[in-house]
């Protein structure tokens, strides 16, 4: 067609579904199949232009171009702070403000650039039910409420006003229940119903019917047996259901993972055809590797024409609403330029959340905020009190403000002493020193010759080493076995520059005295070669993330035999000592600790303990020693144990990294030109062993999260303080046919103006289930309130808020009965409350007769779920199986102490009739049994035993059992005890 804008296609005037139809019409085959990952090609005839969708945008558009398949110069970003910080400030309308500019800064990039970038990959929003997950940083919080509010701020900024076009569109992750690094590409998540509807589904529901978000992407692990990228809730819930409106693309490499991580199926044929027929649109992998797989699945008949045709439609649908078929000009959006790419609107955009998400957690004396009038010299020391570090979806920012250089600028007339509390150390090895040759290797020499490097400590076995004489960091060098000091920065997907002192008679954590073995980022053991240089030792075994030397053209330098070299240290100058030096000759001090992004907690690396860095605490014992009057700042994108800390320092802040104006955030708020009103979005615990197994998703009896916690805590969810102090007034209320409306008189009852953080938290007593301790269902940062002065917070609470999944009629329920609402100042400083009468439903009693899904129960001990494995994908059953999460489902472990019993428990059981029989649909792996025990209100019970035998070919069979003659109550309520001992999955039962 020479005249493509007269099309159907380019035709604004026509349903957008009508121009759809036109494409997959005048579409061949060939074309629609390369239309399968995130990209399409040039289609002339069409006026189609080669484009693709995708690219990070968590915190800012990132477009370093480091990686093989975008490569190219960087281009500076706005950079704001960290998901996990910008959520801890509470505020839907300057958030909001961020994704706008994340938006603009897109369309000014695509005017430069063209071809994509357009609906980026953001937010992401997996619950974060436990703080050791390796990326905490990228997302919201613990609370489906706030991270669904949040978000959905967020992805409202990004799309822009227009009630058709886009300016960006937003992808959701990770689709669903994606909490764990640790062979996250092959591992399954065990989710019960209530768990995953009240939990892990709600950010996503609120984020796309309320946030708009247009598309979705899966995540790698799988959910009760079935990878992400073949789970059918895909189709059944997000798009039958909640009705999202664009394309579903899976996780990066996914694809191909499938057959070789899942081994889930044989061939990419059967990955695509199922993830199409699960309502996944675009596969993020080798496109050559897609395209085969569609022809496959054509031939062998495992999909139609029609699947496909489904699937261009969706990203179709996407791409018309960016405006790629705009015949009329009609998008309020293509005029956007590059102006819109780091402009002084954005900065201070970024400024604003750069302050706002700060979280006061300490304030002793009212040491804070201080007067930089009043302070005649101040010392900033620690790890972080001098540098910015990119995490792995940041971009590049045009600048970036550390906290000791908006301290400096914040207290222009004051003595700054800064040291960054680490020491400066030779290494020694076999009588010699460490010293480097003129291509920056490692090797053996004089003193005279040594060289002298910065020793960071990090904790968890993970070091750096940064030699002073050319200002790089010493690495293993990827593809190769080189140990060089020639890395700029700590930053790629293997942490090449993280070292680890294994100590023999000392620890480099706390004194650095002693002699230590020295691993590589991957676990090879240092040695030293025959010409005296430091090199790795290879075992016949491979290492994560080593390339191969051979194919590459290249000298192996690892060494096939040898012993771990003994090293020892020797300091040049103790850092904790000068820092220490400094903080006694200074008024006043502050300590700046915390993380690097990508050592010990990143994507692929979950961390092993809550607890602060050894060294660190170290360090910040010894500022506090030699000046009492010392602030703690804690730049972390997650929590820690800092129990010493906040029993000894006088004043702690904290704030997530990533922000181009970090330094300037915190200046501000220790200066008090700007009130802190952050607000903890996870709860900080006060043990490492008040955290269950991090593969267990039950947040309801593993009782995690403020939800359902009742131990004591560190610091509770939505914990903040301020520099003044606020009154809440009489809390009123109104029942509406809908929702319940409140109103909460806040007044400032200090000296200083700030902001105070409403939170509206609900319970539900004498429920049929455990419900929460209490539930977030309402914020609102009131702003700038005078001293003496009040305002009124305001919430709705929507009566669908209220609702818990019933496992009777499995269905969202709203419970007849009362509610307490709790207004206060965090999950645990409630100040006010009123208890209300709600008219819902009750639960009705199960109905004996009818099949009832071994997944539905009340509660279980012992077991995990699974709906089976390749042909089960569509037609298997959900099934409950003896064991713990992570372990195989299709496979009897016989090892010691493995004793494979379960018990399920299913509440108010009501019999018409005498039962005479019971039906069960299991699999069996081996010979065991199941009994099943009834129980009244009277704790009188009848038991009955099942042996069961090993199931043929692990098909699930029926097998009928009679029961004892009266074993039920008739009339009365019964609970149902299922017991099952041996490796049997049980997917259903009635009685008869």
């Amino acid at each position: 067609m020479e005249d493509y804008k007269k099309t159907p296609l380019w035709n604004n005037d026509l349903p957008i579904e009508e121009r759809l139809e036109f494409l997959v019409k005048e579409l061949t085959l060939d074309e629609k199949i390369t239309c399968l990952t995130t990209g399409c090609p040039d289609i002339p005839r069409l006026g189609i232009v080669s484009s693709f969708m995708g690219g990070e945008a968590a915190h800012g558009i990132e477009a370093r171009h480091d990686q093989a398949f975008n490569a190219g110069e960087p281009e500076p970003t706005t950079s704001f702070t960290q998901p996990i910080g910008m959520s801890a400030s509470f505020n839907r309308e300057l958030i909001k403000e961020c994704g706008r500019a994340v938006g603009e800064e897109a369309r000014g990039l695509f005017a430069r650039n063209g071809k994509g970038g357009l609906c980026r990959w953001a937010p992401t929003i997996d619950m974060e039910r436990d703080p050791r997950w390796g990326r905490t940083e990228e997302a919201y919080g613990e609370d489906p409420y706030l991270a669904g509010e949040m978000s959905s701020a967020y992805i409202q900024g990004m799309k822009g006003q227009d009630p058709f076009y886009l300016q960006c569109g937003a992808s959701l992750k990770h689709f669903y229940a994606n909490n764990v690094e640790k062979d996250r590409i092959k591992t399954s998540s065990s989710v019960d119903q209530r768990n995953k509807y009240e939990y892990y589904l709600e950010p996503f529901r609120k984020a796309i019917e309320e946030g708009g978000a247009e598309a979705i992407m899966t995540s790698y692990n799988e959910i009760n047996g079935v990878p992400a990228i073949v789970n059918h809730e895909v189709q059944d819930i997000l798009k039958d259901t909640w009705h999202l409106p664009g394309h579903v693309v899976c996780d990066g490499g996914d694809f191909q993972q499938t057959v070789k991580d899942h081994k889930y199926f044989e061939t990419h044929a059967e990955t695509l055809a199922y993830g199409l027929k699960a309502g996944v649109d675009c596969f993020t992998d080798d496109g050559e590797v897609v395209f085969a797989a569609a022809r496959e699945a054509l031939a062998k008949e495992l999909i139609t024409q029609e699947d496909i045709d489904r699937s261009v439609r969706n990203s179709f649908r996407t791409r018309i609403r960016l405006g790629f078929f705009d015949a009329r000009g009609d998008c309020p959006y293509t005029a956007m330029d590059e102006d819109y790419v780091n402009n002084r609107e954005h900065q201070e955009i970024c400024r604003r959340m750069a302050e706002e998400s700060v979280v006061l957690l300490k304030n002793e004396n009212n040491i804070l905020p201080m007067n930089p009038q009043e302070t005649d010299s101040l010392a900033v020391a620690g790890p972080l009190a001098d540098v910015w570090y990119k995490d792995w979806y940041s971009g590049i920012p045009p600048y970036a403000v550390t906290p000791l250089a908006g301290i400096k600028k914040a207290f222009p007339e004051s003595k700054i002493l800064s040291h960054n509390g680490l020491s400066r150390i030779y290494l020694k090895c076999n009588g010699s020193y460490i010293g480097l040759d003129n291509g920056g290797r490692l090797r053996l020499t004089d003193k005279e010759q040594a060289e002298c490097f910065i020793f960071t400590d990090w904790g968890c076995g993970s070091t750096t080493l940064l030699a002073q004489s050319n200002d790089r960091y010493v690495t293993l060098e990827e593809a190769s076995y080189l140990i060089k000091a020639d890395k700029e920065e700590t930053f790629s997907w293997f942490i090449r520059e993280s070292w680890n002192f294994k100590g023999l008679s000392g620890n480099p954590s706390e004194d650095m005295a002693g002699t230590f073995y020295l691993d590589s980022w991957n676990g090879r053991a240092v040695t030293v070669d025959r010409e005296g240089y430091l090199a790795v030792i290879k075992t016949s075994e491979s290492a994560v993330g080593e390339g191969d030397d051979e194919k590459l053209g290249k000298k192996s330098h690892a060494l096939w035999e040898g012993e771990p070299a003994v090293f020892a240290m020797e300091i040049v100058e103790n850092g904790i000592e000068k820092a220490a030096g400094q903080a006694g000759k200074a008024h006043k001090a502050i300590v700046v600790l915390g993380c690097n992004p990508v050592i010990n907690s990143k994507e692929e690396i979950d961390r092993a303990t809550l607890a602060l860095p050894p060294y660190q605490q170290k360090l910040a014992d010894a500022v506090l020693s030699a000046n009492p009057e010392t602030v703690i700042v804690l730049v972390s994108n997650y929590p820690y144990l800092i129990n010493k800390l906040k029993k000894e320092a006088p004043a702690i802040l904290l704030t997530a990294s990533g922000s181009q104006e970090l330094g300037t955030g915190i200046a501000e708020i220790i200066t008090g030109k700007a009130s802190p009103a952050g607000r903890l979005n996870m709860t900080w615990y006060l043990a490492d062993e008040d955290l269950p197994d991090i593969n267990d998703y039950d947040i309801i009896q593993s009782e995690r999260t403020y939800q359902y916690f009742n131990k004591k805590v560190l610091y509770p969810f939505g914990y903040g303080l301020s520099y003044t102090q606020f009154a809440y007034g009489q809390m009123e209320w109104e029942i509406t046919e809908d929702a319940v409306h409140f109103k909460v008189p806040v007044t400032n009852a200090g000296q200083t103006a700030g902001d105070e953080v409403v939170q509206l938290y609900v319970h539900k007593a004498d429920s049929r289930v455990k419900q929460p301790i209490s539930k977030l269902k309402g914020f609102v940062r009131i702003k700038e309130i005078a001293p003496g002065e009040t305002r009124v917070a305001e919430f709705r609470v929507d009566y669908k808020e209220l609702r818990y999944y019933d496992v009777i009629t499995c269905s969202m329920l709203l419970e007849d009965g009362e509610y307490t609402f709790m207004a206060g100042a965090s999950s645990m400083d409630i100040r006010q409350e009123v208890t209300i009468k709600i008219n819902g439903e009750k639960a009705p009693a199960r109905d004996p007769y009818v099949t009832t899904q071994a997944i539905q129960y009340d509660t279980s001990e012992g077991c995990f779920l699974h709906r089976g494995t390749k042909a089960h994908t569509m037609t298997g059953r959900t099934c409950v199986i003896p064991g713990k999460a992570g372990d195989l489902p299709d496979i009897v472990d016989n090892s010691q102490n493995n004793s494979r019993t379960g018990v399920l428990q299913y509440g108010d059981f009501v019999f018409s009739r005498q039962p005479t029989e019971v039906v069960l649909k299991v699999c069996a792996l081996e010979e065991g049994t199941i009994t099943l025990t009834l129980s009244d209100e009277s704790e009188n019970t009848e038991q009955t035993e099942i042996r069961v035998k090993p199931s043929v070919d692990l098909d699930f069979t029926e097998i009928k059992s009679k029961l004892p003659d009266n074993f039920a109550s008739i009339g009365n309520k019964q609970k149902l005890t299922i017991t099952i001992k041996g490796k049997i999955k049980v997917a259903e039962f009635a009685f008869l």
